[in-house]
């Protein structure tokens, strides 16, 4: 179900963690990459984790697909369009996206701050990304989306061969009920996951 999908689990929309997590549950397997979700205290929706390990590519060429915002259209689900508001580092920017989403779904619209920082040797790189809702004007067409965290996490685990892990905890915005995320909020992390490394791997 397009409708619900796009809603619960975009990879932009994320939401503020809160006191407790529970243990993660294998939600989904497929094609190498697995989908985990955890229930949080205080919160309706559950937090997911996507982990998939990409070979014949690297560090760097994962990095520039994840932060291409200008095709994150093309190369993410749902996506309706992306640009880079401010770059503040060669990876790290304040972007903005809209989420398209079918009638009579409002679309939803968010600003995130992407923050990169590399280990010491350089092989390993995290991605953290916060909300900056008030950096832009509110569009009427769109509901903003001002709360969330969330990461990726990348490692060189071998030559030529980058693990990654994506985490956020989800909020669409407006009246969506937690049981009918929770439902489906496998999907999209798993799609944006195999579009990553399908485009990281064409080196």
């Amino acid at each position: 179900m397009l409708f619900i999908r796009l809603l619960l689990a975009s990879i932009f929309f994320v939401s503020p963690g809160v006191s407790e997590k529970k243990d993660w549950k294998l939600r989904r397997e497929e094609a190498g990459v697995k989908i985990y979700t955890r229930s949080v205290d205080g919160s309706p929706y559950e937090e997911f984790k996507g982990i998939v390990v990409i070979k014949n590519t690297t560090l760097t060429r994962v990095l520039d697909v994840i932060t291409d915002v200008k095709n994150y259209p093309n190369n993410f689900p749902n996506c309706g369009s992306a640009q880079v508001l401010e770059q503040t580092g060669k990876y790290s920017d304040i972007h903005y996206v809209t989420i398209k989403a079918p009638w009579p779904v409002a679309d939803r619209d968010a600003i995130y701050e992407a923050s990169t920082s590399f280990s010491n040797n350089g092989k390993r790189a995290r991605i953290n990304l916060t909300p900056r809702g008030d950096y832009k004007e509110e569009n009427k067409n769109f509901i903003r989306v001002h709360n969330g965290t969330g990461f990726w996490d990348l490692e060189e685990i071998a030559p030529n061969t980058v693990q990654v892990v994506y985490q956020f905890h989800a909020d669409p915005a407006g009246e969506i009920p937690g049981w009918i995320a929770n439902t489906v909020i496998v999907f999209n992390p798993l799609r944006t996951l195999e579009s990553l490394r399908n485009l990281s791997s064409q080196i």
